[in-house]
């Protein structure tokens, strides 16, 4: 934040102004002031050779001040810090829309659907602070709403993955190969086989039950993306309606906030079964 407003102090028209006006002034006025009375007019005219660059330094001093004022006005101090917000507010929207576009490639086409309302309207969010009015309310709004977005992009690509390793196939395959064994381990004579075979349809079994857990967990994913969809859709409404608030603002934060919870407890969960299914095999 200092190097920002050093830099948009330094860059300021105003001051640039300030500082090629006083040179042009400067250089303009020193060559005719009149010469001292003790002065001879050798000296005085090898003072004029040095006019020009006593016209930049003085003008760089004037330059300075204007610097210095800048940086202690709480005006300049809070422009730079709002064209940095919605810097960084724009990065984010373009980071989002990146990575949705690369997740979309991975989707199921009712998903994809999805996913580009939830892009359109969170890019509206920002268009619509962007050409608007930019309150720092607002402004902190916009910034949970693009947070919201990217824990949203995360917990679908998650629902993805476990989407797929967690099918109804899978169960059902599973099932059978139960059904099969339990009809072998009746009807074996030998008590090494049917005690084998057993093994095998209780490792099965607790596979079953795992995956019905997971499609359990996907449903929760499913419905916290739903309720994700739907908030993002009402803060689009309140920012281009202006009544945004902060209640709106604290109920945004708790959001995003079990939304990164839910996002780190799934993946914990996620890398356990993976590694307790590895084990078994």
């Amino acid at each position: 934040m200092k190097s920002s407003l050093i830099k948009g102090a330094l860059l300021l028209r105003r001051n640039l102004v300030a500082l090629g006006a006083s040179f042009a002034i400067l250089s303009f006025a020193l060559p005719r002031l009149p010469a001292a009375p003790f002065m001879s007019p050798e000296a005085f005219a090898e003072m004029l050779t040095v006019y020009p660059y006593s016209a930049f330094m003085l003008s760089l001093v004037v330059y300075a001040l204007f610097v210095v004022q800048s940086l202690s006005s709480r005006e300049f101090k809070e422009s730079v810090a709002q064209k940095e917000t919605i810097n960084k507010i724009r990065k984010a929207n373009e980071a989002n829309q990146l990575n949705a576009r690369v997740l979309k490639r991975k989707l199921a086409p009712n998903t994809q659907q999805r996913l580009d309302n939830m892009m359109r309207e969170s890019n509206e969010i920002v268009q619509s602070f962007l050409a608007g009015n930019k309150g720092h309310l607002k402004e902190q709004v916009v910034q949970q709403s693009l947070k919201l977005t990217t824990a949203y992009i995360t917990l679908a690509d998650m629902f993805r993955v476990r989407s797929s390793a967690s099918n109804g196939e899978r169960i059902s395959q599973l099932a059978k190969r139960i059904n099969s064994n339990m009809g072998i381990i009746n009807s074996a004579k030998e008590q090494g086989i049917a005690d084998e075979l057993k093994r095998v349809v209780e490792a099965d079994e607790r596979m079953i039950e795992s995956l019905k857990n997971e499609r359990f967990e996907l449903d929760k994913i499913d419905a916290r993306l739903q309720y994700m969809e739907s908030t993002i859709g009402m803060l689009k409404y309140n920012i281009i309606s202006n009544l945004e608030s902060e209640d709106i603002l604290t109920h945004l934060e708790s959001d995003v906030h079990e939304a990164d919870v839910l996002n780190t407890v799934l993946n914990e969960r996620y890398d356990e079964r993976r590694e307790e299914r590895r084990v078994r095999l």
